[in-house]
């Protein structure tokens, strides 16, 4: 029976350490500082344009306040990003679930927000696209985490047409 007591005793006081330690365990990966949560009225709108093509935006509606746009041709085989940077980049980051991955992007000088606006395409089947149509969840990464997730059924709704007339 007392050996049994030691035990315990060991192991709460490893757990109790534990607790309190201040340092990462030793395989912990640091990943870009979170933002703050997005803008509230900030949603994802799905609308069609005047030439056929249609597009996805995730920003205040009827403003000019806009973070990831994209927009497709049906059948076209890609989707075109454009979305703002606060330092000049020649590729965007997005992830969506586990799917990561960085695009080659062409940045111009934004009048609107004096940084940068990138624009670039990605392959209508990529892995980042496929989870962000599943689940509504999509982040743009930079120096910090900008998630730009969809947070009601019509936006989620709004996605999946999306890549629906992008597929054709």
């Amino acid at each position: 029976m007392e050996r049994q007591g030691f035990w315990l005793v060991l192991a709460a006081g490893a757990a109790l350490l534990g607790a309190c330690s201040t340092t990462a365990p030793p395989m912990a990966v640091k990943s870009a500082t979170p933002a703050p949560a997005s803008d509230p009225s900030m949603v994802w709108n799905y609308y069609k344009g005047a030439e056929g093509e249609v597009h996805l935006a995730f920003g205040t509606p009827d403003t000019d306040n806009t973070g990831i746009l994209f927009q497709c041709r049906p059948k076209a085989g890609s989707v075109a990003f454009s979305t703002d940077l606060d330092k000049r980049a020649g590729a965007v980051r997005f992830r969506s679930g586990a799917a990561d991955k960085r695009y080659a992007a062409k940045a111009q000088t934004s009048e609107m927000t004096g940084g940068w606006t990138a624009q670039g395409e990605i392959p209508l089947p990529d892995p980042v696209l496929a989870a962000f149509e599943k689940t509504g969840v999509i982040s743009q990464v930079e120096d910090r985490v900008y998630p730009q997730n969809a947070r009601t059924d019509a936006e989620r709704a709004g996605i999946k047409r999306f890549f629906g007339v992008c597929r054709g």
